[in-house]
């Protein structure tokens, strides 16, 4: 059970969700403002397309809005959203690899990945076109936990949280995301001395 004197958002939380279950649907604009940017950049962050990431963001929210008298207002509503989400996404990315193995690639994807001007990242330690082009080069998983990791700043213990992981894997994972993206960046560097 949470500490409801700590948390004034989960407290707010909880009166909208009681709500939305008595069926008064104003609620969802509230909570849509208060957790979309995030839920955005997040669903953006493992699908790496912005396309993508909007039709899984609408989707994430029609499942709430279906799901809702399921859900406990006791326990705190932004975990569960961001569980939705992620699920969504990885299905998705499933689908769209069962699709590449009958049908080919598809075209080339702009990624759309950026540090949040809210998080505590610091843009001058990387270039902002260098990372959107190391992480677009990432698998989905390495992309997410480098997400929130450094552009939302979460603990390992809340990104085990988030992502319904042992704390080991959220390390390994953290770990070889870095290692990848560290490879990726020299393969870059090599290729742009070479051009010179």
């Amino acid at each position: 059970m949470i500490d409801l004197d700590k948390t004034p958002t989960i407290r707010a939380d909880i009166e909208l969700i009681r709500k939305l279950q008595g069926g008064d649907s104003q609620p969802v604009s509230v909570l849509m403002d208060r957790y979309g940017r995030d839920l955005m950049h997040y669903l953006a962050s493992i699908l790496n397309n912005r396309e993508k990431a909007e039709d899984a963001f609408q989707e994430t929210w029609s499942r709430v809005l279906r799901s809702i008298r399921r859900f406990d207002p006791n326990q705190p509503f932004g975990p569960w959203l961001f569980r939705i989400a992620r699920n969504l996404a990885y299905d998705q990315l499933r689908r769209e690899r069962r699709w590449r193995f009958w049908f080919g690639q598809p075209r080339e994807e702009t990624p759309i990945l950026e540090p949040s001007t809210e998080s505590g990242f610091d843009r001058r330690l990387l270039d902002r076109d260098l990372a959107r082009t190391l992480l677009a080069r990432l698998e989905p998983m390495y992309r997410e936990i480098l997400w929130l990791r450094f552009f939302k700043d979460k603990s390992y213990e809340e990104i085990a949280e988030h992502c319904d992981l042992p704390l080991g894997t959220v390390k390994t994972r953290l770990r070889r995301a870095l290692q990848k993206a560290g490879e990726l960046w020299e393969e870059t560097a090599g290729e742009t001395d070479a051009r010179k």
